[in-house]
């Protein structure tokens, strides 16, 4: 029997094959009877002639019948060749039929020659070119003005007929055919079948569309990342089921935009579309199942190969749309296949983790995947040649419906989506009922640290009510105190029994920063004969700190004077540097205050009408009668600091002349360093200002002169902060 079998296939061989190399002419025609299928392949009744550049005419294919070959005898397929491809049908039907060519080609332009080879017609048809199939092709009780053309080229084969078929085709690069071959369709009965599968794609769609706008709601309502991610996903989703050529086209195409003849780079604008909606739909399902899942806090690594299969993708959607190529489709899509199974493993394994911690919601995300993974599966089987599982029906219109991979893919995409729909319901409910707990575990939280802070604010509250009434009673002392030292060196100042004789008009302007301070002013004995002496000092500090310095100073001064007059100024403020200095122990290095003050004295003798002057830190303002204006420096040192006054910096003695009339003036810095201002930008008042308030009044008596300085120093200060101890001294003689 084997050797039998061996004998007649070497026979056939010897037969036939010089028959087919001998062109279209011997090629035996496929006989088409009732009992054809549906869809039949002509394979083995091919012949194949390759046209590299696309450039044979028709008149040229058919001065070269002979040049055309069995598949077997052409070279490895190109996809970027043009293939003219011929086949033989005969007619053994009762009646006449209509018939169509199709096969997984871009295009494919068949020319039909009859017995004689007289050319009746050209007709285009293809994977990417062509009318799209409407219900009104299927239901026959629609009126023939309803009829639109098949999406696929048609013909009539009559009864014993025989006709030569002609096909000019052009592959697509990402899937080129797998065999020269053309499908011989029925067209009339195929449609009858595909009834339903029409009403099946359109219910597909539905639920898409259904479930896109569920999805963008709930995201809307929740402000959810996963929400967002599914809303986005289910959008891709639609897309690309709306895209997908299926047996009878891309039926979103067609009713949104015709894209018949246009082409994006390697692919048609229709086929555009699908890879965005296909690639787009890759891309958030797993994005979707990360946030959904949480894997970027509990699985980083997984995360990062989800970012990576991304990555992957994007460049395989430019090359794959953008490039015309000649790689193989096992090879090219090969990392579509297995790329994502391996993620998806990995998010598998993820997922049972996460409900294993206690995310009881990942388990119907465990659920959902189990029918895209099939699908992909199924997907991956054909792309490596494997026939479809759905091949094995028998012939009706689900057969023919779920044998085409895109629609196998539809119903994966749909089930994954309603379950997945269910899934973010319940995830949100989840989250809800996870949060309703944290609330109501925070709220039990709260409430028994409130029992605790009423009795720990109750307890504060008497604790602290002890201590303010404590606080209150030292404040009261402390007030009291300061309130009694406060009187204290108000006596420490000049009474009137030492200024009345003395001046011609006399006025001060004494005011203590805080309630007592460093600032003072002096006049010695009026029971001493001669000259007397005045002197205004500048202590350090202001407050409780600068009075216990202006008394030291305020003494040091008695003492220096208590006898006589007769000291000049300059060695006066000398004596007060040293009293200042060992007053408060600062001589020595291991002092722990650095303390002193500026001050001016003056020696006036009436009788001579002279004035000795010295300052240290502090000047004299003179204003003669008719407004000229003299300041009179001081020294540029400081008094009783631990550093000793260098020779050059020593106070030196001013003899100062005046008449009746003149005026003088001691500030210390507390007015003049002020800031205030009417204007944005704040400045200090200033001893310009002063001079002016001096000069255009010098007429006036000491008291008008202290009352227009203070209220120019009022209106200047504004609500600025009062920054040190302000005196003012004004007198005429």
């Amino acid at each position: 029997m084997k050797h039998f079998k061996f004998i007649f296939s070497a026979l056939c061989i010897f037969l036939f094959t010089p028959a087919l190399a001998g062109g279209w002419d011997t090629l035996p025609a496929f006989e088409v009877t009732d009992a054809t299928p549906i869809i039949a392949s002509l394979k083995q009744h091919t012949l194949v002639l390759d046209d590299p550049t696309g450039s044979l005419t028709l008149e040229d294919v058919l001065k070269r019948k002979q040049d055309f070959k069995p598949p077997a005898e052409m070279a490895p397929f190109d996809a970027r060749h043009h293939y003219w491809i011929v086949h033989k049908i005969s007619s053994r039907m009762a009646a006449d039929r209509s018939f169509r060519l199709e096969g997984n080609w871009r295009t494919i332009q068949t020319t039909i020659l009859t017995a004689d080879e007289s050319v009746l017609s050209l007709k285009t048809t293809g994977y990417y070119a062509g009318k799209y199939t409407f219900l009104s092709d299927i239901d026959p009780a629609l009126p023939s003005s309803a009829k639109v053309p098949s999406r696929e080229a048609l013909f009539t084969l009559h009864r014993d007929e025989s006709l030569t078929l002609l096909s000019r085709t052009k592959a697509v690069s990402s899937f080129p055919p797998r065999t020269f071959g053309l499908q011989l369709v029925d067209n009339e009965r195929f449609l009858e079948t595909r009834r339903f599968g029409l009403y099946l794609e359109g219910a597909l769609l539905g639920i898409l569309f259904a479930l896109t706008i569920f999805g963008w709601y709930s995201y809307f309502v929740n402000k959810d990342r996963a929400g967002l991610f599914y809303g986005i996903w289910i959008s891709f989703a639609l897309l690309q089921i709306s895209t997908l050529p299926s047996q009878d086209g891309a039926h979103f195409a067609e009713f949104f935009l015709n894209t018949n003849g246009q082409f994006f780079g390697a692919t048609s604008l229709a086929g555009l579309f699908s890879y965005i909606g296909a690639y787009g739909q890759v891309f958030f399902y797993f994005t979707f199942a990360s946030a959904y899942l949480q894997i970027s806090k509990y699985h980083p690594k997984t995360q990062q190969l989800i970012y990576v299969l991304i990555a992957y993708f994007l460049i395989h959607l430019v090359v794959n749309t953008v490039y015309e190529h000649n790689i193989s489709p096992q090879l090219f899509f090969s990392g579509n296949a297995f790329f994502p199974i391996l993620v998806f493993v990995f998010l598998y394994a993820a997922a049972i983790e996460r409900y294993r911690q206690g995310m009881s919601v990942a388990i119907f995300w465990l659920v959902a995947s189990i029918p895209y993974f099939i699908f992909r599966l199924i997907w991956v089987a054909g792309l490596m040649g494997y026939p479809s599982v759905f091949s094995y029906l028998p012939e009706s219109g689900i057969s023919y419906l779920l044998q085409n991979t895109n629609v196998s893919q539809s119903i994966a995409l749909c089930a994954e989506a309603l379950i997945m729909a269910l899934a973010v319901v319940s995830r949100n409910v989840w989250i809800q009922k996870a949060l309703a707990k944290s609330i109501d575990a925070q709220k039990t939280l709260v409430e028994g640290q409130n029992k605790i802070l009423e009795e720990t604010v109750a307890e504060r509250t008497k604790e602290l009510a002890e201590q303010h009434q404590e606080l209150d009673q030292a404040h009261q002392l402390v007030v009291g105190s300061v309130n009694y030292a406060s009187r204290l060196q108000r006596g420490q100042l000049p009474r009137q029994a030492r200024i009345d004789g003395r001046f011609a008009s006399f006025a001060t302007l004494w005011e203590p920063r805080d309630t007592i301070g460093g600032d003072l002013y002096w006049l010695s004995s009026s029971q001493l004969p001669g000259p007397f002496v005045l002197a205004v000092a500048d202590c350090t500090g202001h407050g409780v700190p600068g009075a216990m310095l202006s008394l030291l100073v305020s003494n040091s001064l008695e003492r220096i004077y208590a006898n006589n007059t007769s000291e000049d100024p300059a060695k006066t403020l000398m004596s007060l540097d040293h009293y200042v200095r060992t007053g408060l122990n600062q001589d020595r290095p291991d002092s722990e205050s650095d303390d002193g003050c500026d001050a001016a004295v003056l020696r006036i003798d009436r009788d001579k009408h002279t004035i000795e002057f010295a300052g240290a830190k502090l000047g004299l303002f003179q204003v003669s009668a008719n407004g000229e204006i003299l300041r009179h420096q001081g020294a540029r040192c400081s008094l009783g600091y631990q550093d000793p006054i260098q020779e050059k910096d020593k106070p030196f003695v001013q003899t100062i002349r005046y008449q009746e009339g003149d005026t003088f003036a001691i500030v210390t810095d507390g007015l003049t360093d002020q800031i205030g201002g009417n204007g944005s930008v704040k400045t200090s008042f200033g001893y310009r200002r002063t001079e002016n308030i001096l000069k255009n009044n010098s007429a006036a008596d000491a008291d008008y002169l202290s009352y227009l300085l203070k209220k120019e120093f009022v209106a200047w200060q504004g609500s600025e902060t009062r920054r040190d101890d302000v005196t003012v001294v004004i007198f005429k003689l």
